[in-house]
């Protein structure tokens, strides 16, 4: 009866890290594809307002999918258990304390580069 506890705890609580796990990729994913957007929009801000064609294809949709996204992020971290929000922010935070040791300490070229936007097609 012992071993068939310790197998059943061990089995459902690795079950529940890969439910963690899965769910925090997707999470992870969906914050992605909303900042992939927006970059877009960054990138493409000049042929946005080059035409109306040009408007929707690469203004609203990439918004409309951010914003669609980011309903579902939202509803999803508030039916997150806590354990998937901290783990959510020890990735974050992590992330943002990596971002800024590369910014300031290694000191790359990559942040030297001048910004790229994409033109009016004539």
């Amino acid at each position: 009866m012992l071993g068939l506890t310790w197998v059943y705890l061990l089995s459902t609580s690795l079950a529940n890290a890969f439910n963690d796990a899965i769910a925090i990729t997707a999470l992870l994913y969906a914050a992605f594809y909303i900042l992939t957007a927006f970059a877009a929009v960054t990138y493409y801000w000049r042929r946005i307002f080059s035409g109306a064609l040009d408007a929707v294809i690469l203004g609203l949709l990439p918004l409309g999918a951010a914003a669609f996204l980011g309903w579902i992020l939202v509803k999803s971290l508030q039916a997150a258990p806590p354990s998937q929000l901290w783990t959510l922010v020890g990735i974050i935070g992590i992330g943002v304390v990596l971002m800024l040791t590369a910014r300031f300490v290694l000191r790359p070229q990559f942040f030297h580069l001048r910004r790229e936007t994409e033109g009016p097609v004539r």
